[in-house]
């Protein structure tokens, strides 16, 4: 099976990504790029602003259009924010939101099983534990991303991680 990735928004979402892309490495997908036709898309959004917000939902659309038998999982800030928007979106399988990603493989795995959404969207004001998601090696990089924290203590009024 062949999955794609599209990162949206700050260097946290890039590593992220990353992360998403090796577990699904480890599992024994074939990576290809996003312009490419593949079986899952993975899309890890942002929401800093409404154009964030469009852009998610253009990126989404485009990988409707390239295969409209996908699966394709969001992840990231819009995904949290607005999942019930997400969910609505032509072709959306897996809705996952800020947490939960070390577990995205298996939540694609069971929409490609299953008919409907699976959704798993928690409330990050009560997420005190670090998510420790594996980096499996970026093959495409000569460094990689290290997550230190999630959220910071900044509180910044455009950001939905708290500290």
């Amino acid at each position: 099976m062949k999955a794609a990735f599209m990162t949206l928004g700050c260097k946290v979402n890039q590593f992220e990504t990353e992360t998403m892309e090796g577990l699904f490495r480890a599992r024994g997908y074939e990576i290809v790029p996003f312009e490419e036709r593949a079986d899952v898309y993975v899309i890890n959004t942002c929401s800093v602003t409404h154009l964030s917000d469009r852009k998610s939902r253009q990126i989404i659309r485009r990988a409707s259009r390239t295969n409209p038998s996908a699966c394709i999982a969001v992840a990231g800030c819009y995904a949290q924010v607005a999942p019930a928007e997400v969910r609505a979106l032509e072709g959306v399988r897996v809705v996952i939101g800020t947490e939960e990603r070390a577990r995205i493989v298996d939540y694609v795995e069971e929409a490609l099983r299953a008919d409907g959404v699976v959704e798993e969207i928690t409330d990050v004001m009560q997420a005190r534990a670090f998510e420790d998601i594996p980096l499996h090696g970026v093959p495409h990089r000569t460094r990689a991303f290290l997550k230190i924290e999630d959220g910071c203590q900044n509180f910044c009024s455009f950001c939905i991680i708290p500290y």
